[in-house]
């Protein structure tokens, strides 16, 4: 019974165990199709990769993607390591696996992290392993740090660095926004460096050891999430540089007015070079010492009327025969006393366009000014406003017809920014058919620019010459056949019973009785000087400052030292090799002002110095800038004081006699410089081509009476003037050198300036070294036959022109080579020559052919334009001998050039004159029949005569052959009289005033008021 039970317990185990297996293997095939897969799905329970994050200061681990398990088959999770500590671990927390650091990271120790994990399954096996890879977030732990705890160094003062030093911080962090250092910056205010990124620092401007020894700046750094670092000291010295400078200028330099003595600039001055040297060379130092008085009122202080007394002394402010100067513009003078001007030393009368004098005859008489010398001086301001209107004149000077009529014989106006000259010639002054130069028009600056300037107005017809400042004006290359531009017209028509009257500021309308053309701007003179023009000279000396700079004496020069100063003696340069020698030489330059009434005020005063070494570039030394105040003085001086100082002024320096001189002398002491030489000189084409000695024979002393004074055998200036000026194309003046002139020219202290007018010498030195460089001239001439003679004219002055030589005239005439004449220079003419001659020798018949040297312009005729200010002689102009016109030799050799173009000229007035004549007489024949029958013939026979008339006024037609016998038929011609023409008369502007067929009468009464009748020609 026993063992049956025992294996029927045995059955049962074994039947349950083969169903469970039975259910088992059912239920595995049902999910897996066979045993391969059911082993993958064990391993595929993790990603094959996974990522995490963790910061520094945490342990927790973020991961991506999450770690998910089923917690009924996995039990946990195995982290495999390998060769190194692994400092993370893993567990299973709601079927999610949390990865935790078993410690707080660093990344600056180890930024990535690297290993694999596995899961457990609950019956101990593991799955496929997954790696995983984590990286460790870096936080702004640490500060930038510099690599030096400080930093020190040096620099040069007065010097701009690009880098002077650099410092450099780091940061321990391990990532660039957190470990790169970004910016640097300086926390030390109000001083002169800038830092920029990379730790460089420089200065912004140079440092002065004087102002600072050292500068001290804290500098921090910043990563690039900008948390600062400790600041770090920076010590920045400066070492004192030795700087070339002057030394010794006084800030302010005190004149008295009126002190008539000279005052030392610079007594205690320095120049500190610092040891600077050449190598074996010598140091060249250059000085300059300018005197600025542009700020007072005319540019400086001028005293025109110590210069130019002499002219005014034959008279008592009135017309004196034309010989001196006549003041238009005075103050409490009864045309004047309406005007507005400044109270002062010297008035400056203001016009506004609409003012104006009237200057009474019995200052300057009504007289034809194109008839004699004349010259016009004046010191204005004009005010240069925009204005739309460029034909507006605004007349300085005028002289214009006292009723009845409004011509304007001489003027002197701005009209778009222009310096203009009007002048007409009379009726009684030339052929009436002739045109001559009669305006002027020079284009300058200065006429605009709203700055005083002097202007000089030489008129000697044809030859006209504007001077500003004292310069006289030079036209560019480019436009010297345009400024001047000169304007040619007839000359003014015979009115009887018609005056003129002279007004300043404007200009008198005689027909409306009143001042129009007013001037806009400040006139400080307006002088007139008659039947005489002023020298250049004269000129410059009324315009010379009357405050200057004096130089050294010559007694302080060393050998190969050199000065120089400009003839506004307001610039003084000094050169030389010696140091010492410069300084002494700066020392004794001195300031002066001899006007009697100076302005009070400031002169500023400029030293520039430069050290050079040959053949290398000059080091500039720091400008100095100081002043001159000039003060009025406490008490007034008596005479006898004032000259009593000047003359222990002069003591002190024989260089400063010169200008003391004009002190009150007896008749019989006052110097006199007498020129002596020959008056002619002869020479030939051979001499003159190689060049001849023109005063080779002069010589010039001084008498005090009758005596010879050593002391005052010295010179200012001597001027050589030559008539007509040089031509450029082969004429020239030079000095020779052949017996080493040139070398003993640079002992002188004259400066010599040679130009087309001339030669001008200036400096204060003995007349035997003025003799020296007068007799070294040499005219040379390369085609003398164009000249018959030239004249030098020679002038010397001494103590600042207030002593002047007379002129010295010397005539240079050449002796051209005999030449037998021929009787083919009348037939060689082509027939178009022919018809010039006629038209040139028509003048000639009613004024005969005066002979006048080659220096007398007078009997010119002007038909071109010449960049010279001159008029040009008429290539055409012809003179009758023995009943024939023949052309002048010399004409015929000036230009081949000129005589083609006089030839084509007249072939082309020759056919113009034949076309016209066969018109009208085509015209004449068509009209003959209808004439008739209208009964104008005795109109128009009156309509001929006038035609005639007008013709022959101011249309010449050249003469026709006597075998044409060509009559004009004018009988279609037609006069209409327009009465509404003589209203607008009054209203005519610049133009219509200067233009004279506006208001002109005829003496045999033919007609009057031309411009009133127009030609009706339309029946022509």
């Amino acid at each position: 019974m026993v063992p049956a039970k025992g294996f029927l317990l045995t059955l049962l185990v074994v039947l349950v165990a083969s169903s469970s297996f039975s259910s088992h293997h059912q239920v595995k095939g049902e999910k897996y199709e066979d045993e391969d897969d059911y082993y993958d799905s064990r391993e595929r329970v993790l990603e094959n990769s996974y990522h995490g994050l963790i910061k520094e200061n945490e342990t927790f681990v973020e991961i991506t993607p999450l770690i998910k398990v089923d917690e009924t088959k996995i039990c946990g999770f195995h982290i495999i390591k390998k060769n190194k500590e692994i400092p993370f671990q893993i567990e299973l927390v709601n079927e999610l696996g949390i990865l935790k650091a078993k410690k707080t990271l660093n990344c600056e120790k180890r930024k990535n992290y690297k290993f694999d994990i596995t899961a457990v399954f609950c019956d101990g096996s593991h799955s496929k392993s997954a790696s995983v890879h984590i990286s460790v977030i870096d936080i702004n732990e640490y500060s930038p740090t510099f690599l030096q705890p400080s930093y020190v160094t040096e620099v040069d003062e007065g010097r701009l660095y690009q880098e002077i030093i650099r410092v450099e911080a780091t940061d321990k962090d391990c990532t660039p926004l957190f470990g790169d250092v970004c910016k640097y910056e300086i926390l030390t205010n109000d001083q002169p460096f800038t830092i920029d990124n990379e730790g460089s620092i420089r200065n912004t401007e140079p440092l002065s050891h004087k102002i600072s020894h050292n500068h001290i700046l804290s500098v921090v750094a910043y990563d690039c999430a900008m948390k600062q670092s400790a600041p770090v000291m920076v010590n920045i010295r400066v070492r004192r540089v030795c700087e070339a400078h002057v030394m010794g200028v006084a800030e302010r330099i005190d004149y008295v007015a009126n002190s008539m003595e000279s005052v030392s600039l610079f007594p205690k001055i320095h120049l500190e070079l610092c040891d600077m040297q050449c190598k074996g060379e010598d140091m060249v130092i250059q000085s300059s010492v300018s005197l600025k008085t542009k700020h007072i009122s005319f540019g400086c202080d001028r005293d025109a009327s110590q210069c130019l007394r002499r002219l005014s002394e034959s008279g008592s402010g009135r017309e004196r025969d034309g010989d001196g100067l006549v003041d238009l513009l005075q103050k409490n003078t009864d045309w004047t006393k309406d005007l507005t001007y400044d109270e002062g030393a010297e008035a400056i009368f203001h016009f506004d366009g609409s003012s104006g004098a009237i200057v009474p005859k019995n200052v300057v008489q009504p007289q034809d000014f194109a008839a004699h010398q004349f010259s016009i001086v004046t010191m204005f301001r004009h005010n240069s406003i925009v204005s739309t209107d460029k034909h507006t004149k605004e007349h300085i000077v005028c002289s214009a017809d006292d009723h009845k009529m409004n011509r304007h014989h001489m003027a002197l106006f701005v009209r778009n920014c222009r310096l203009i000259l009007l002048l007409r010639k009379d009726f009684n002054d030339g052929d009436l058919n002739i045109f001559s130069p009669a305006e002027w028009r020079w284009k300058i600056p200065q006429v605009c620019d709203n700055e005083w300037h002097h202007y000089t107005i030489n008129v000697d017809l044809p030859k006209v010459d504007l001077y500003i400042d004292g310069i006289r004006f030079e036209s560019n290359v480019e436009d010297r056949h345009s400024n001047p531009e000169v304007i040619d017209d007839w000359p003014l028509h015979a009115a009887h019973g018609i005056n003129t009257t002279l007004a300043i500021g404007a200009c008198y309308q005689g027909s409306e009785n009143r001042l129009k053309h007013g001037f806009s701007g400040d006139i400080a003179e307006i002088k007139l000087s008659t039947r005489k023009v002023l020298t250049a000279s004269q000129i410059r000396c009324g315009t010379d400052c009357a405050e200057k700079l004096l130089p050294p004496a010559d007694h302080y020069l060393e050998p190969e030292q050199q000065i120089q100063s400009n003839t506004q003696m307001n610039k003084i340069i000094i050169e030389g090799s010696n140091k010492t020698n410069i300084e002494q030489l700066l020392q004794q330059i001195q300031y002066i002002n001899s006007k009697e009434s100076p302005t009070i005020g400031r002169r500023n005063i400029q030293v520039m110095t430069t050290v050079s070494c040959p053949n290398k570039k000059a080091i500039r030394l720091p400008t100095i800038d100081t002043y001159i105040m000039v003060s009025s003085a406490g008490s007034s001086l008596s005479g006898g004081s004032m000259l009593a100082s000047a003359t222990s002024s002069s003591s002190s320096s024989g260089l400063y006699n010169k200008i003391l001189v004009d002190k009150p002398l007896a008749t019989d002491q006052k110097p006199q410089i007498v020129i002596s030489g020959n008056s002619n000189h002869l020479v030939s084409y051979p001499d003159i081509k190689e060049g001849v000695k023109i005063l080779a024979q002069i010589n010039i002393s001084v008498y005090t009476g009758k005596d010879i004074r050593p002391e005052l055998q010295k010179l200012d200036s001597c001027n050589v003037n030559v008539f007509p000026s040089l031509n450029p194309d082969h004429e020239e003046i030079t000095i020779d050198d052949k017996d080493g002139a040139d070398e003993s020219l640079f002992k002188f202290d004259i400066k010599t300036q040679i130009s087309k007018e001339g030669v001008e010498m200036i400096g204060y030195d003995t007349i035997e070294n003025y003799q020296h460089v007068l007799k070294s001239l040499v005219y040379i001439n390369k085609k003398p036959a164009y000249y018959l003679n030239r004249v030098f004219k020679l002038t010397c002055s001494q103590v600042d022109d207030h002593f002047r030589s007379a002129e010295y005239t010397l005539t240079l005439t050449v002796l051209h080579p005999k030449q037998q004449p021929t009787s083919s220079i009348a037939s060689a003419s082509a027939p178009s020559s022919n018809v010039l001659l006629a038209i040139s020798t028509a003048p000639s018949e009613q004024h005969p052919a005066v002979a006048v040297d080659s220096h007398d312009n007078a009997n010119q005729y002007a038909h071109v334009m010449l960049h010279s200010h001159d008029v040009q002689e008429s290539q055409s102009k012809v003179r009758s001998s023995g009943g024939a016109a023949l052309l002048g030799h010399e004409k015929l050799a000036s230009s081949h050039s000129t005589m083609l173009i006089v030839v084509i000229c007249g072939s082309f007035v020759l056919l113009i004159c034949g076309v016209g004549i066969a018109r009208l007489r085509n015209s004449n024949a068509a009209l003959a029949g209808g004439s008739s029958g209208h009964g104008a013939a005795g109109g128009a026979a009156g309509g001929s005569a006038f035609a005639r008339n007008l013709t022959d006024k101011h249309l010449p037609c050249p003469k026709v052959a006597p075998d044409q016998q060509l009559d004009w038929d004018d009988s279609a011609l037609t006069i209409t009289i327009n009465p509404m023409q003589h209203d607008a008369l009054s209203d005519e502007s610049s133009e219509s005033d200067n233009s004279d067929s506006e208001d002109e009468e005829v003496l045999n009464g033919r007609y009057k008021n031309v411009s009133q009748l127009e030609w009706d020609n339309s029946t022509i």
